[in-house]
C-alpha cells in the first residue's frame, strides 16, 4: 500500500516536470519564432529601406539644376541669361543626431557663412516630405569661404556647396513687366508642383514671361552621385548618363529693346500705358506700363525691404502691368465699335445728320457733348468725337446690339496675350444690371454705353486689339511678346507664335473702309489734329477722354500707320493711355505720334513729343486769348 502511494507521488512529480518542460520549450519556441519573424521582416521586407539608409551613409544624390533658357529680343540681344556662382546647401539627414550639436552646427553655419539663422530653420521646416532633400540656404558664396568649407568639411556635417546659375537681366531698369523675374519656389507652389519635378529649392518665374513660360524655360534637372566617407569627406563625384540636365528652351521675343527704350523715354514721369505692335502678325514690339521697376532688384541674397515696401505702397503701382491688368472706361475709343455695329446692323445711314447744340435732351435729363458741333453725319461724328451724334446712334441701335459687337471684338474676355495676370473688362447689359445691381436699365445707361462710359470697362490690350481688328478689316491675331520658342542646343524652331488667328469679326469690308476714313479725319481736322499730325507718315486713330471720379480724366489715343498703304509687316498700331492726362488729343496723341514718327522717320522721339506739346501750348494760348477777346467785345 505504502509502495503504491510512493509510486503515485513519483508519477505526479514526473508529470509536473514534463509539464514545466513542455511550457518552457513552447515559450522558447515562440520567442525563437518571433525572433525569426522579426529577422525576416528586417532582412527581407525592409531590405530596400535599410539598403537606402546604408547607401546614404556613403552615397548622396546631388541635384543639378537645369540651365534656365535664355530670353533674347527681336534683334538677338540677350535680355535674360545666367551667371555661374556657388551656392551653399544642407542635407538634414547628415546632421548630428544630438539636438544640441545640431543647433550649434546651424548657429556656426549661419555665423561663418553670413546666412540668416531664422531663414535656415524655416527652410529646414519645409522639408517634411523627405529628410534627404537638399536645401539651398545661400547663393553667390565668396571663393575664400568655399575654400574654408572644403578644408573644414568634417566640422560641418550636412553642409555642402555646389555650382549653380543665378538669373541676370542684362539691361537694367527696363522691360520689367514683360520679362518678369524669378525667385525660389514658395511652400504652396512646391506642394502644387512637386509631382512635376519641382524641388524645395527650385527657382520659378514670378511674373511676365518668366512666369507664363516657366515650364519651357526651366528645363529638366539632372543629378550626380557624391561618395562621402563617415567623416563627411567627399571621395568621388559621378554624373551618370541619365543624370545630365536638359537645358530649358530659348525664347525669341517679338519685342525690340530699341523700341522699348524709345517708348519708356516717352512715358518717363507719367503713369499709364504704351503698346506698339504689328497688327498683321500680332507681335508686340514694345509694351510700357509706367512707372516700372528693375527686375534685377529681386536677384541676390536679399531684397532691400525699404525700397520694396515703398514700391508696394506706391499709389501708381509700379509692380502692376497696367497694359493687361488695369481696367478703364473705354470713352470715345468705343465709338469706333459702335459705328461698325450700327453700319453692319443697317441701323445707320452714313449720310444721315444729327444736329449737335451741345448735347442731347432725354426726357428730363440733358446729356452733354464736349462742344457744339452743328450738323454731324457718321464721319464728322467720328472726326469731332461728337457725343450728341453717338447718343442718337446708341439710342437707335440699343444696348443689346452694342453688347453683341463688343463681344465680337473680344471685349469681355481675355485677349490671350502670353503674359500672366491678364484681366477681363466689363461689358454691361440690361440683364447684367438687373442681376448685379438689382436695378432697371434706363435709356440714359444706353447713352453712356454708346460713348464708352458708365459701366463699360476695358483693358489697354483689349483696346489695342480692337484697333488691330480695324486695321486688318476684321482679322485679329493673338497678341504675343514671344515670337519663337527654340531648342537651346540646336537652335531649332519648336514653336512660332506669329499669325495665330484669334477671331474674325463679322463686319463687311466697306464698313471697315468707311470707319477708317473717319479715323484719318480725326487726325486731319478733328480731335487729334494738333496732337497726331505728321508731315510724312499718315496716321489714323481715335482719341478718348475717360471720365474719372478720382481726379483728372484719363487720356486715350489708339491709332495706326501708315493709313495710305495696304496693311503689311511695316504697319504698326499704337495705343496710349495716360492716367489723369486730360483730353486724348492733348496728352496721349503726341506720345503715340512721336513713337510712330521715330519708327518711320528715324528721328528723336522725345524731340518730336516736345515740339508737338509746344505747338499745342501755343494753340491753347491762342484760343484763350480769342475767347477773352470775344467775351470783352460781347460776341
Amino acid at each position: 500500500m505504502a509502495h503504491s502511494k510512493s509510486e503515485a507521488l513519483e508519477q505526479e512529480r514526473r508529470e509536473a516536470y514534463r509539464s514545466r518542460v513542455t511550457w518552457l520549450v513552447g515559450a522558447v519556441a515562440v520567442i525563437f519564432a518571433l525572433l525569426l519573424g522579426r529577422l525576416f521582416f528586417l532582412q527581407i521586407i525592409l531590405h530596400g529601406h535599410y539598403a537606402k539608409l546604408a547607401q546614404n551613409n556613403q552615397e548622396q544624390l546631388v541635384p543639378i539644376p537645369a540651365f534656365r533658357g535664355e530670353i533674347v529680343d527681336a534683334t538677338g540681344l540677350l535680355l535674360a541669361g545666367n551667371l555661374n556662382t556657388y551656392a551653399l546647401y544642407l542635407v538634414p539627414y547628415n546632421f548630428p543626431t544630438n539636438r544640441f550639436e545640431r543647433e550649434e552646427l546651424l548657429n556656426r553655419t549661419a555665423r561663418v557663412f553670413d546666412v540668416d539663422l531664422t531663414q535656415i530653420k524655416q527652410k529646414i521646416a519645409k522639408t517634411r516630405f523627405s529628410k534627404f532633400d537638399t536645401i539651398d540656404i545661400a547663393d553667390d558664396i565668396p571663393y575664400e569661404k568655399l575654400v574654408y568649407l572644403a578644408e573644414h568639411n568634417e566640422e560641418y556635417p550636412g553642409v555642402y556647396y555646389k555650382s549653380r546659375e543665378i538669373r541676370r537681366y542684362t539691361l537694367t531698369n527696363t522691360l520689367a513687366h514683360a520679362l518678369g523675374y524669378v525667385r525660389t519656389i514658395s511652400q504652396r507652389e512646391y506642394e502644387l508642383r512637386r509631382e512635376d519635378g519641382y524641388r524645395i529649392d527650385s527657382v520659378v518665374g514670378k511674373d511676365g514671361i518668366e512666369q507664363s513660360y516657366d515650364r519651357e524655360l526651366r528645363g529638366i534637372d539632372g543629378y550626380k552621385k557624391r561618395i562621402v566617407d563617415a567623416r563627411n569627406r567627399v571621395k568621388e563625384e559621378i554624373t551618370p548618363a541619365n543624370g545630365i540636365p536638359i537645358p530649358g528652351k530659348k525664347l525669341i521675343l517679338s519685342m525690340d529693346h530699341r523700341m522699348q527704350a524709345v517708348a519708356e523715354k516717352l512715358m518717363e514721369g507719367l503713369s499709364g500705358v504704351l503698346i506698339v505692335s504689328r497688327p498683321t502678325t500680332g507681335g508686340i514690339l514694345a509694351m510700357v506700363s509706367s512707372p516700372w521697376y528693375d527686375p534685377n532688384m529681386f536677384m541676390g541674397k536679399k531684397i532691400d525691404r525699404d525700397i520694396y515696401d515703398r514700391m508696394m505702397n506706391d499709389p501708381l503701382h509700379p509692380f502692376w502691368n497696367k497694359a493687361i491688368c488695369a481696367r478703364y472706361p473705354a470713352s470715345s475709343t468705343f465709338k469706333v465699335l459702335v459705328s461698325l455695329a450700327g453700319l453692319q446692323e443697317g441701323k445707320v445711314d452714313p449720310d444721315r445728320t444729327v444736329f449737335c447744340s451741345g448735347g442731347m435732351l432725354l426726357e428730363n435729363k440733358f446729356f452733354k457733348c464736349e462742344g457744339e458741333h452743328g450738323m454731324q453725319n457718321l464721319l464728322y461724328g467720328i472726326q469731332n468725337s461728337c457725343n450728341t451724334y453717338f447718343y442718337h446712334l446708341g439710342y437707335d441701335i440699343g444696348p443689346n446690339i452694342i453688347r453683341k459687337y463688343s463681344l465680337l471684338f473680344g471685349y469681355g474676355e481675355k485677349t490671350g496675350v502670353d503674359l500672366s495676370g491678364e484681366a477681363v473688362g466689363m461689358v454691361p447689359s440690361p440683364d447684367w444690371k438687373r442681376e448685379q445691381k438689382g436695378e432697371y436699365w434706363w435709356d440714359g445707361d444706353t447713352l453712356q454705353f454708346a460713348i464708352g462710359q458708365g459701366y463699360m470697362l476695358v483693358t489697354p490690350i483689349a483696346v489695342h486689339n480692337m484697333i488691330s481688328a480695324v486695321v486688318n478689316d476684321g482679322i485679329v491675331y493673338r497678341p504675343h511678346v514671344v515670337r519663337e520658342i527654340r531648342n537651346s542646343e540646336t537652335d531649332e524652331v519648336l514653336v512660332n507664335n506669329d499669325r495665330k488667328l484669334l477671331r474674325r469679326v463679322p463686319v463687311d469690308l466697306e464698313h471697315f473702309q468707311l470707319v477708317k476714313r473717319g479715323l484719318r479725319m480725326v487726325v486731319e481736322g478733328g480731335t487729334a489734329r494738333f496732337g497726331a499730325w505728321s508731315p510724312y507718315v499718315k496716321i489714323a486713330g481715335k482719341t478718348g477722354t475717360a471720365q474719372n471720379i478720382h481726379g483728372e480724366d484719363h487720356s486715350w489715343f489708339t491709332c495706326y500707320a501708315p493709313y495710305d498703304a495696304k496693311p503689311d509687316e511695316r504697319t504698326v498700331a499704337v495705343t496710349v493711355l495716360i492716367e489723369h492726362g486730360g483730353g486724348g488729343g492733348l496728352a496721349a496723341a503726341p506720345i503715340a505720334t512721336a513713337m510712330i514718327r521715330s519708327l518711320f522717320e528715324n528721328i528723336d522721339a522725345a524731340a518730336i513729343k516736345t515740339a508737338i506739346m509746344e505747338r499745342w501750348k501755343t494753340e491753347r494760348e491762342r484760343r484763350r486769348l480769342l475767347y477773352k477777346t470775344e467775351t470783352i467785345l460781347g460776341e
